[in-house]
């Protein structure tokens, strides 16, 4: 089975963990609407919902291998859920699979208010 996923941290191009797509294709860079970015402070940013912000990231195509890979890079159902969101590209509106933080960002600040995670 092939998936969609829209990644903002790690996973993208040129990042630390990047080469978990190593065999997936890069296909259009998105936006993702209604989300913004937290510092960890753990070297990787946590996403969460937040109406009139959004993310800038990658959609990549994945098979279910890389998935399975990706779910437990991410700590899947523990620090992040798998989930299904819009994105966004010009014209276009793709539903993808998308990792979305799920602990308490209550004592984290702001990442950046521009939507693109940088790693430091």
């Amino acid at each position: 089975m092939e998936y969609k996923v829209f990644v903002y941290g790690t996973l993208m191009k040129g990042r630390s963990n990047h080469h978990y797509l190593k065999d997936s294709t890069y296909l259009y860079d998105a936006v993702l609407d209604d989300y913004i970015l937290y510092d960890t402070g753990f070297h990787y940013p946590a996403a969460v919902p937040m109406k009139g912000n959004s993310i800038l990231g990658e959609v990549y195509a994945i098979d279910e291998k890389t998935r399975q890979e990706c779910d437990e890079l991410e700590d899947e159902g523990i620090l992040y859920a798998c989930k299904k969101v819009t994105v966004r590209s010009g014209d276009l509106k793709e539903e993808v699979l998308f990792y979305e933080y799920i602990e308490d960002v209550s004592s984290m600040k702001l990442y950046t208010q521009k939507g693109k995670w940088e790693d430091q």
